[in-house]
């Protein structure tokens, strides 16, 4: 077993990892750069979790570190369109200076 491999299914990895990110987006100042990539990362701990102790019973989610890395890309997508979908900023009723 590779180290990649390894490393990719021990859960709290990918809990420090998304402490690591969030907490570096709210203190450092990333303008929500990489909240989402962390909010994906306390996601994939918990579904590391779920497969590794069999919460769900011998259900398989993950077959390899590439599917870990695959599924932890689709999930930074979808959390960065959930979180501009709902922290956008709508249009203002009062008239901006700017507008002529």
């Amino acid at each position: 077993m590779d180290a990649l491999n390894y490393w990719s299914y021990v859960a709290e990895v990918w809990v420090i990892l998304g402490l690591i990110l969030i907490i570096g987006d709210i203190y450092l100042g990333f303008n929500f750069f990489v909240l989402p990539i962390g909010i994906a990362s306390l996601i994939i701990s918990a579904l590391v979790y779920i497969e590794n102790n069999d919460v769900f019973g011998p259900i398989i989610l993950f077959s390899d570190w590439k599917m870990v890395i695959f599924w932890f890309a689709i999930l930074s997508i979808i959390s960065l369109g959930l979180l501009k979908y709902f922290f956008q900023r709508g249009p203002k009723d009062e008239p901006d200076v700017n507008n002529y």
